[in-house]
């Protein structure tokens, strides 16, 4: 997290929104069996990463909706980081979405409810999990 309002970072809050929603809707869709969930939220993420944080659809409606009535964030999320979490998560939901075209709907169910637990965790805790393991593992692969 970044401590101070600058260019480089984002208010976490219409970013863990998104989070929120994409966790329930994939656990919505695993709980009545709705495959096409998957390709559907693959498609929100990967617009959400395509125009970045500021233009994503999830949080210009969380702006939209609740951002006035909020006082400025105490700490901002690092675009590099957002940009990560977002990555990781639409290449599982991908290959997760060909599982569904190819009729393999549980091998796409369990990347999808990795991808569940992460953005969960996300929303719920503002630590962005797979920036977290990727910065983890890219300072242990350093000489």
């Amino acid at each position: 997290m970044v401590h101070h309002p600058s260019r480089r970072g984002f208010d976490p809050r219409p970013l863990r929104f998104e989070q929120g929603v994409v966790a329930l809707v994939l656990l919505v869709g695993f709980v009545f069996r709705i495959e096409l969930l998957i390709p559907a939220v693959t498609v929100v993420l990967a617009v959400s990463g395509a125009v970045g944080p500021r233009r994503a659809p999830l949080p210009q409606l969380f702006s939209a909706v609740v951002g006035d009535h909020l006082e400025p964030p105490h700490a901002y999320v690092d675009r590099q980081t957002v940009r990560l979490s977002v990555l990781v998560q639409t290449g599982a939901l991908l290959v997760a979405s060909l599982l569904v075209f190819l009729g393999l709907g549980f091998l796409a169910w369990l990347i999808a409810l990795v991808v569940v637990a992460s953005t969960a965790l996300d929303a719920a805790t503002g630590n962005w999990v797979e920036a977290s393991l990727y910065w983890r593992v890219a300072r242990r692969r350093r000489p």
